[in-house]
């Protein structure tokens, strides 16, 4: 069985659509039995540029509840975007970093309702599980925060919190006791495992008023280890997510852990990931528009 896997496309511009439409083209041309898009889609909050980007997925015959399953990242409801391109984008960045948290519910509502009135079934709140016709079973986590407190102050440190991830005790028990024959694969947005944090280190009178600056990318380890707990309650074969903007295949107590998080970056060629689930672990391939290799690495079962 062949999953496909984008995640951070960071979508900002019709020229992003375009480089999505490109991988598109590749992945409908290796026919996989499903496609996953774990999170950020969007840079930030654009209703129209979802839409475009739907009709690309249905295009290719992609926008279907059976080949595609697409759940939302920590940007795709936020205001302020990502990595600025130009200066307006410095200035939203830095007057909108936060959404109160009525605005953010409205917006996950309406990013579902758009997904639904165009494929029911290919994105709804979290959690939810279904099952494709190749045999596997697609579970979908939340792990985005809403948070009222976007900053925590402390020691000459500020933690910018936007970038965290959660586990919800109500979706882990939900997680926990899924049961079938089928494999099954968890889909979420962050990293499940160990993260890195941004730094910056101010200097003079900022520092001296600011102080250092944190932003942790990381789900807490006390909640990652009860997401554990209830992968293995559900025999996940695969867990698939982005975030950290890194590539590779990790594995956790013979669970394979699929992290892309870099399918809208240039600079790392927008990459495509493919995994191969067999009974005998899963074998990943990252491929990118660009290139006609592909790197290789597998994941045994222990």
């Amino acid at each position: 069985m062949l999953i496909g896997h984008l995640s951070d496309l960071h979508l900002r511009d019709a020229d992003d659509v375009l480089a999505l439409e490109r991988q598109l083209d590749l992945i409908a041309a290796r026919h996989p039995a499903h496609l996953a898009v774990t999170g950020d889609l969007l840079d930030r909050w654009n209703p129209r540029l979802l839409e475009r980007a739907l009709d690309a997925f249905a295009a290719r015959g992609l926008l279907a509840a059976d080949r595609l399953t697409i759940l939302h990242g920590n940007h795709d409801l936020a205001s302020s975007g990502g990595h600025p391109r130009q200066r307006a984008d410095l200035v939203r960045l830095a007057l909108r970093f936060w959404d109160p948290p009525p605005l953010v519910h409205a917006r996950r509502r309406r990013f579902y309702a758009a997904i639904e009135r165009r494929a029911p079934g290919v994105g709804r709140p979290a959690p939810f599980v279904k099952r494709v016709s190749a045999g596997a079973r697609i579970a979908v986590v939340d792990t985005v925060p809403v948070p009222w407190r976007p900053l925590r102050l402390g020691r000459g440190v500020v933690t910018v919190q936007h970038a965290l991830g959660c586990l919800r005790p109500r979706q882990l028990e939900w997680l926990s006791a899924q049961r079938g024959d089928a494999p099954l694969i968890v889909l979420l947005h962050h990293y499940p495992l160990e993260a890195p944090q941004f730094r910056w280190t101010s200097s003079g009178l900022v520092r001296r008023i600011v102080g250092d600056v944190h932003v942790p990318m990381w789900i807490p380890e006390r909640e990652r280890e009860r997401f554990w707990d209830a992968a293995r309650a559900a025999a996940a074969s695969l867990v698939l997510c982005g975030h950290v903007h890194r590539t590779r295949l990790d594995w956790k107590d013979g669970i394979g852990v699929g992290l892309n998080g870099q399918s809208g970056a240039e600079w790392a060629g927008r990459t495509i990931a493919y995994y191969e689930i067999t009974p005998d672990g899963v074998r990943t391939e990252t491929t990118t528009p660009a290139s006609r290799s592909a790197r290789r690495a597998s994941a045994p079962r222990n």
